[in-house]
């Protein structure tokens, strides 16, 4: 960790160096910036990383900092070495999206409730539930209305009176764009390319709000359903059992076409109940992808909504998956702290003044300039000092001279590590469907919402 952090560190201090002397006319063209010294020949003038060290400081006496809630986590398949991916996090940028949606269609002069497309959230970034009249804007006939309630997980919006006959309706809302729950099973096909293989998760989602008893078949929605993933359940006091929930029996009370879908009863189903479904499911393009990535590149396509990062040790034949869920869930712990980092910068020149002025533009650029920039991105710059000059022969025959200033650079860096809660998938199927998960052993946790694939 301490050499990563460092060699990351020194990476980006000599990139700024280096962009300070571009951003001088008298020294772009001649002035170059090296980690150490070049062995081919004695530089005339340029900037040389001369040593550097580190020093730790703790936040806690474990380094704990906090739990990390988020959509999505990485997950190990036991199977493969797993190291690939670097880190997985959400793409702050792609998770909600502004839509503006014509219900005119809906409009009936004896019905206040509308339906929106898409499940309807708070704001930018802010995934939770509109449950605030407030959070929306409804417009009838282009005025803006207040409206009743409003139901964004259920996509319902009700008015306090329904719409006269031939008016328009819109609403204005946020809306989820991050990719749908499941597991993205990423393949590594060559050392520097993957695919990504998603498996759909559908939980609790209402087939019928009130049986009327008389259902032989329902479709669950959606095609390719994974053998033996399906949960059919009755709630309400008169299903099967007499109780308030009751899970239907595969091949006792019904059977499925995985293929299609449809779910066949094979005796009636109780009035009056609400029945849910949960299950898993893939698309028809099974394997997006290939996609090419560079060492320490990070990917942003792959999996919308997700910023995917690659390291140096992404090997042809490793398999990992990222799991995104419904809601944001407690995904890992973070520890963490800082290292305060010292470098000791030579600037080298043939000439004292235009030593003098290659150090001041290094320290101006850096504390005047760049300061801010680089504390927004993690880089504190606690101190940028000249400390020191020397001359030294040049070539003794002659008794040319080159003159050195020594810049201390003092920088504060913060480094973290995620330590994700129960998620490694420890078998992968590939008799039935490629590379899916087995949904035969599957354990839910209730109490946190997410579960565990063994």
């Amino acid at each position: 960790m301490y050499n990563n952090l460092l060699y990351g560190a020194k990476r980006r201090i000599l990139k700024e160096v280096e962009d300070a002397f571009l951003n001088h006319p008298a020294f772009s063209e001649k002035v170059k910036v090296f980690n150490k010294f070049p062995y081919e020949e004695r530089i005339q003038y340029g900037a040389v990383l001369r040593n550097s060290s580190a020093a730790q400081i703790r936040m806690s006496a474990d380094n704990y900092m906090a739990d990390l809630h988020s959509f999505l986590r990485l997950a190990k398949n036991a199977n493969y070495p797993g190291i690939a991916i670097e880190w997985a996090r959400e793409n702050t940028n792609n998770i909600t999206t502004s839509v503006t949606e014509n219900l005119t269609p809906q409009v009936d002069p004896t019905q206040r409730l509308f339906f929106t497309t898409n499940k309807m959230v708070v704001g930018y970034g802010e995934p939770t539930y509109v449950t605030s009249p407030g959070q929306i804007t409804f417009k009838i006939n282009g005025l803006q209305v207040q409206v009743e309630a409003v139901d964004g997980k259920n996509k319902k919006i009700l008015l306090p009176m329904a719409p006269s006959a031939g008016s328009t309706a819109e609403v204005t809302y946020w809306a989820k764009v991050i990719s749908p729950p499941g597991i993205y099973v990423v393949d590594f096909i060559e050392d520097n390319q993957f695919t990504v293989s998603p498996i759909y998760s559908v939980d609790n989602k209402v087939l019928v709000n009130k049986t009327t008893g008389l259902e032989t078949t329902i479709s669950l929605g959606d095609g390719n359903i994974y053998p033996g993933s399906e949960e059919v359940v009755l709630e309400g006091s008169l299903n099967y059992s007499g109780v308030d929930s009751y899970i239907l029996v595969r091949d006792t009370n019904y059977t499925i076409d995985n293929t299609t879908g449809i779910v066949t009863f094979l005796n009636p189903v109780p009035a009056d109940s609400v029945m849910k479904t949960s299950y898993r499911w893939q698309p028809t393009d099974y394997v997006n992808g290939p996609y090419t990535f560079n060492y320490y590149q990070e990917v942003h396509t792959a999996i919308p909504g997700v910023v995917i990062c690659m390291g140096r040790r992404a090997k042809k034949g490793d398999q990992q998956a990222i799991i995104i869920s419904e809601d944001r869930e407690s995904q890992a712990m973070i520890y963490g702290g800082h290292w305060d980092m010292s470098l000791s910068l030579g600037i080298i020149s043939k000439d004292t003044i235009q030593m003098e002025e290659m150090v001041d533009q290094v320290v101006n650029y850096l504390w005047a300039v760049r300061k801010n920039i680089m504390e927004f991105e993690g880089f504190t710059l606690n101190r940028v000092e000249p400390t020191g000059e020397s001359e030294e022969t040049f070539i003794e025959t002659t008794g040319d001279l080159y003159y050195e200033s020594t810049v201390d650079i003092s920088v504060m860096t913060e480094w973290q590590r995620f330590i994700p809660y129960l998620y490694t998938i420890r078998h992968i199927n590939t008799n039935i469907i490629p590379l899916v998960p087995d949904m035969r052993e599957v354990i839910k946790y209730p109490e946190v919402g997410y579960e565990r694939v063994l």
